[in-house]
């Protein structure tokens, strides 16, 4: 390529040059409308004061329990059943609620806010390795750009406010030996505190780890050390407020939940689907820097991808690859600003840069959903039944409807299937109560409910159906039926 480049004219190779350049300004202009649009939809999403994501309410009602002092893990003996996370996400979000009131604007604000802060740290990340402000921008605006993977900042705060936090710590991690030891106490905090927002930040921390012992070994094993002893400390702490329940709740409830792996090919498939060109560019460079001596980020990238192969996992979601996505728009911003590659592998780089421009005209086509006036009012006649019927409810997966109106939540919809087949969650717990006509409306939609046939025995034989609500939801419309108790004559 380079006896290529020294046979051509000066003026081809400056035009050369100077069309790479162009590419990269209309590859950032596109990105940043689809960043405007995301944006805009996203303030519908945020405006809109009911259920969108399934998970609305569910932090609302236990930060508030944790700010009131009232437990939030504790055993299987009652109908609320234990929190099934980390600590630290639900108290940030429960005095949000406490500032504001019970809703759901703010968890969705925050994720937002949460997302512009590493898109930031992305472009910093960026910026220390190619010194080009417009790839790093580049980079920065892909991570909002395709909507499948941006519409988890809005319904997951839980996981971009983790991803948020390590990535942060990586950057920390990543200094030069000027002032490194602050840098290195800053970077083992955060990581700790990035655990107890969510487990899984545990692979990002490894990988940041191991690269520093790889490194700096007597740096590395101190900061490896350091990590885990505060870890254990907290954990320490926590299993002893909770009376021995917090390591089996938030730890190995979910960890015992069935893998499926069809599923994570199925998560997979969608991810490099709807990054079909960026994820082979991040690649490329990835390839490139384990050639030229690994850094941080390659570190990161395959710890990433490790802590995405958790997506197989029952309850998992598209979000567990936020991680991973911030490592790709990295890696890719690194690409597109790896100057020696252009010169070395010029039309190799053209290629792929233009057809990395293509893929973000595609963005342009996939929108944010949002709530539509239909979805309004289905959502408003759901919540009219729990306004009007005062007493305890029972929702199947739709929490927040319960925690605007001041309601107790009961069981968590998801995990109860899988607590009843481990015999760690009695169903006579529940069928009790459905048999004594107790709760004053219960919201079903079978999902998981219906897959226990005594529960869905007691369930209408003690009460019939009084409405039907298509609710309208991130990922589509699903169908509800509103139960009301059925007396006898």
């Amino acid at each position: 390529m380079q006896e290529f480049r020294q046979r051509l004219p000066l003026g081809f190779i400056l035009s050369f040059s100077t069309i790479r350049t162009w590419l990269l300004v209309l590859l950032c202009a596109v990105l940043a409308s689809k960043g405007a649009v995301f944006f805009f939809r996203a303030a519908r999403v945020v405006s809109y004061p009911f259920e969108w994501s399934t998970m609305d309410g569910y932090f609302v009602y236990h930060g508030l329990r944790l700010l009131k002092g009232q437990p939030i893990y504790f055993g299987y003996e009652s109908l609320l059943t234990p929190f099934e996370y980390v600590p630290l996400y639900p108290l940030a979000i429960g005095f949000l609620a406490r500032l504001f009131g019970p809703g759901v604007w703010y968890e969705r604000v925050f994720g937002l806010v949460c997302a512009g802060v590493a898109a930031l740290l992305i472009f910093q990340a960026v910026f220390s390795g190619t010194r080009s402000r417009i790839a790093s921008l580049c980079a920065a605006l892909m991570f909002f750009a395709p909507a499948s993977l941006s519409v988890w900042f809005l319904v997951r705060g839980i996981d971009i406010f983790s991803a948020c936090l390590a990535l942060g710590a990586v950057l920390l991690a990543n200094s030069d030996s000027r002032g490194f030891r602050c840098r290195s106490v800053w970077a083992v905090a955060l990581f700790v505190v990035a655990f107890y927002a969510k487990q899984t930040t545990i692979f990002p921390a490894a990988g940041a780890l191991a690269f520093v012992m790889y490194h700096n070994p007597r740096r590395g094993v101190a900061m490896a050390v350091g990590y885990a002893i505060s870890v254990a400390l907290i954990l320490a702490v926590l299993q002893y407020l909770s009376n021995g329940w917090f390591f089996e709740n938030a730890f190995l409830t979910t960890a015992m939940n069935p893998y499926l792996p069809r599923e994570l090919f199925r998560l997979f498939a969608a991810f490099t689907g709807v990054l079909f060109f960026a994820f082979p560019a991040a690649l490329v460079q990835a390839l490139v820097d384990i050639r030229r001596g690994p850094t941080i980020w390659t570190f990161y990238f395959v710890a990433t991808a490790i802590s995405a192969l958790l997506a197989g996992k029952v309850g998992a979601a598209l979000s567990y690859f936020i991680p991973l996505f911030t490592a790709v728009c990295i890696y890719t911003g690194l690409w597109l600003g790896n100057a020696e590659l252009f010169k070395v592998r010029g039309r190799t780089y053209m290629a792929l840069l233009f057809l990395l421009v293509l893929q973000s005209c595609f963005f342009l086509r996939e929108l944010l959903p949002t709530p539509t006036q239909e979805d309004y009012l289905e959502a408003r006649a759901l919540d009219s039944h729990i306004k009007v019927n005062p007493g305890p409810v029972l929702l199947e997966r739709i929490d927040s409807f319960a925690t605007r109106n001041g309601r107790s939540l009961n069981v968590e919809a998801v995990q109860l299937p899988i607590l009843v087949m481990r015999r760690k969650f009695d169903p006579e717990l529940l069928i009790g109560p459905i048999q004594d006509r107790e709760f004053s409306v219960i919201v079903y939609s079978g999902v998981h409910f219906g897959g226990m046939p005594a529960l869905k025995q007691a369930l209408f034989e003690n009460y019939h159906v009084t409405d039907r609500i298509d609710l309208g939801l991130f990922f589509g419309r699903m169908t509800f039926l509103v139960l009301s108790p059925r007396y006898p004559s």
